[in-house]
């Protein structure tokens, strides 16, 4: 899937995503009642697609 559609779709399902630079894992969150994803801004974009595709995978999968 391509990343813009990801996104979307993240979005769609109330999840906001950051992209941010840091030595850490991309993954996703729950803040003060507001899921986030976050997602390292060094990766490409192949890399940010699949690590959102990831993302979605574990998310559809706890539902």
């Amino acid at each position: 899937m391509k990343l813009e559609k990801l996104e979307a779709e993240l979005r769609d399902m109330g999840f906001r995503i950051i992209y941010a630079k840091g030595n850490f894992s991309s993954g996703y969150c729950r803040v003060k009642d507001s899921d986030v994803i976050l997602v390292n801004k060094f990766f490409d974009k192949k890399g940010r697609a699949l690590c959102l595709q990831e993302i979605l995978d574990q998310i559809v999968e706890e539902e």
